[in-house]
């Protein structure tokens, strides 16, 4: 009978406990969460695409962090895909071009063999900036000519 009470009581009293986050360790903590250590990057547009034939395109890209340029990332995955279309598994090749203006990183996307119309791509971009120990993710739209 103690064993029963004891159980009840026992699941009454977690059952009706207030949910808390919790760390790594499964430890309760109040509060909000920590911002990310990648908070206040971006990814974001430099200008259209241009179209440099053969169904290629360049792409420039801003890594900003507050409002500033980052420089010096290393761009570590790249993907270029129709998402923005509900197409996300239409894929095209992606290949870095390096950093053309501080901040600014270009890359060639090779949609025109998928798509033969202009359309709405995601870019997607991770990149590694010094002293940031967490990748910086991010995807920027896109319209892209065949």
């Amino acid at each position: 009978m103690k064993r029963f009470l004891f159980a009840t009581a026992l699941l009454l009293t977690t059952a009706t406990a207030p949910a808390f986050a919790q760390d790594s360790m499964g430890m309760a903590m109040k509060g909000p969460k920590p911002a990310p250590a990648t908070a206040g990057y971006s990814f974001d547009l430099a200008g259209p695409a241009k179209a440099i034939g053969g169904g290629k395109n360049v792409v420039a890209v801003r890594l900003m962090h507050d409002s500033k340029p980052v420089t010096g990332a290393i761009i570590i995955q790249t993907r270029a895909d129709m998402s923005p279309m509900g197409m996300a598994s239409m894929k095209a090749p992606i290949k870095p071009l390096g950093e053309k203006q501080p901040g600014t990183y270009s890359f060639e996307v090779a949609n025109g063999s998928l798509w033969k119309k202009p359309d709405d791509w995601a870019i997607t971009l991770s990149a590694k900036v010094q002293g940031v120990a967490q990748t910086v993710t991010g995807t920027v739209t896109v319209k892209l000519s065949p």
